[in-house]
């Protein structure tokens, strides 16, 4: 099942003439069982289940733009892997740079990051 997640891309530089940046989402289940780690699309979610989100954009490539991505309240991230990320704790107030991307705080609301060109991010939560 994919989830559409609230994204909105907001240009850095206003261009005389705006581009459209297309992003996409999808959900997936992490588990670990006897064979080893599977991910698989998401069908139902309980609390305590580790999901993995994967956010994919299509941008003008000669542009620059910053992405800011709502983490739905629902979810406690853990990490992500994309270099240059930034969080925010409160609302998308204030942000600082994620230091150790396999160590993000529990508590982030939301996520911001440049792009230009295509590109893809990932970041793995906790179902509260």
């Amino acid at each position: 099942m994919r989830w559409t997640i609230a994204l909105a891309a907001l240009l850095a530089a206003t261009p005389l003439h705006a581009q459209q940046v297309a992003i996409d989402s999808a959900v997936y289940h992490e588990s670990v069982d006897a064979s080893g780690m599977r991910v698989e699309p998401v069908s139902r979610l309980v609390r305590g289940d580790r999901v993995v989100t994967i956010l994919t954009w299509a941008a003008p490539p000669a542009g620059r733009y910053t992405v800011v991505s709502a983490i739905p309240a629902g979810l406690a991230l853990h990490s992500a892997s994309h270099p240059g990320l930034e969080v925010s704790t409160d609302g998308g107030r204030t942000w600082h740079r994620l230091a150790d991307p396999d160590n993000a705080p529990r508590d982030a609301t939301h996520l911001r990051w440049q792009v230009g060109g295509d590109g893809r991010l990932s970041y793995r939560a906790v179902v509260r």
